[in-house]
């Protein structure tokens, strides 16, 4: 899955990982569970931080998702852009992931800008 491109204000986003081992290349399960920051446009100072959960563990090896909600007490606002940052240690070596997604208005609302 990764994550969508876009969410309405007020709606939750799902995203997730599958960790590898990095020297066969193998699903793994992460030393620790991956963490994750999310940043608006380019301000360097995440809105949002924590850690990921590990989905279906008795069927999936390495499968971790987080379901976070795009609120304005969370920070989302509409029209702007935001990325995720993703990072996990297999085997202690650490690699990362992005994701890109955009806030768009709810369905039916009116927003001025």
């Amino acid at each position: 899955m990764g994550c969508q491109s876009g969410v309405d204000l007020g709606k939750n986003l799902l995203f997730s990982v599958a960790c590898h081992d990095p020297d066969t290349g193998v699903l793994t399960d992460a030393d620790a569970v991956p963490g994750y920051r999310i940043y608006e446009d380019e301000d360097p100072t995440p809105i949002l931080t924590g850690v990921m959960a590990k989905l279906d563990d008795a069927n999936t090896t390495g499968f971790y998702t987080e379901l976070i909600a795009c609120t304005l007490a969370n920070g989302f606002e509409v029209g702007k852009s935001y990325t995720i940052y993703i990072t996990a240690t297999v085997d202690a070596d650490t690699g990362g992931i992005t994701y890109a997604f955009t806030v768009n208005a709810p369905r039916g609302a009116y927003i001025e800008v």
